[in-house]
């Protein structure tokens, strides 16, 4: 189903941007006047002054202005507040464009806008993502220990510095993203018993190169994780279980604020 967006901004029950509009703003800010704007937007001089009127005053402050007279209609130009709405509605578009996305997905969570985001619209170097909550926080020394639980059950341990646990507003409840880089990731058949995060899963996926070698596990939750070894290391047989460790220090978080 391919469904069509058409954002719409209204302000006391009048429309202020559209599709169209931004189109026209799009092209007065290319052509320098709102009558070889018009054209190139394939709309009378006319209708493109009118629109420019109004949006001008549903602002309440100018989006183009105007210089009367001269070849063409006059010149014309975006304003800073002009320029900042084509950047606004830009990013309005992307989010709309995201939650479509998730709506076709029946893979999608649609109980966070985070996880939306990070599933549609975030990309990081990072191979591991997972969306989790934060549980609790223990004090330790100048950071905390952050215990994340993940999508399914699993729990995560993230060191934090008590500055960015300020800064990302972290407290229980909180939705955060965790990241996790592959090369961080070690995979043992027999953790040591103080390994503080180990995943266990199975091995799906083993592909071999001349200095590393990428394994990939699901969890027994159901997640992938993906760790890059050295090559020399010993490969794991695919089937074979197995767990996917790495410290605390490792896991970054990010929020939405």
């Amino acid at each position: 189903m391919d469904l069509e967006l058409l954002l719409s901004l209204h302000r006391e029950g009048r429309l202020f941007v559209n599709p169209k509009r931004i189109r026209l703003l799009e092209c007065i800010r290319a052509q320098g006047s709102i009558s070889q704007g018009a054209k190139a937007a394939s709309i009378s001089y006319k209708s493109a002054w009118d629109a420019v009127r109004e949006m001008n005053e549903l602002a309440g402050q100018p989006v183009v202005e105007s210089e009367a007279g001269g070849k063409g209609g006059g010149g014309a130009r975006l304003t800073p507040y002009g320029e900042r709405l084509l950047k606004v509605y830009s990013l309005l578009a992307r989010i709309e464009r995201m939650a479509v996305d998730a709506l076709q997905d029946e893979a999608a969570s649609l109980d966070s806008l985070l996880a939306v985001v990070a599933r549609f619209g975030l990309q990081t170097s990072a191979r591991n993502q997972f969306f989790a909550r934060v549980e609790g926080m223990d004090p330790s020394d100048l950071s905390r220990k952050v215990r994340l639980r993940l999508d399914g059950g699993a729990l995560l341990y993230a060191d934090i510095t008590e500055q960015s646990c300020r800064r990302l507003g972290l407290a229980p409840g909180k939705e955060v993203l965790a990241l996790i880089k592959a090369p961080w990731v070690a995979v043992e058949t027999a953790p040591a018993d103080d390994t503080r995060n180990r995943l266990a899963g199975a091995i799906v996926e083993v592909a071999s190169g001349e200095q590393f070698n990428e394994i990939t596990l699901r969890l027994d939750q159901g997640h992938e994780i993906h760790a890059l070894r050295p090559a020399q290391e010993p490969l794991p047989a695919p089937g074979s279980r197995a767990f996917a460790c790495f410290a605390p220090d490792q896991v970054i978080l990010a929020t939405l604020g």
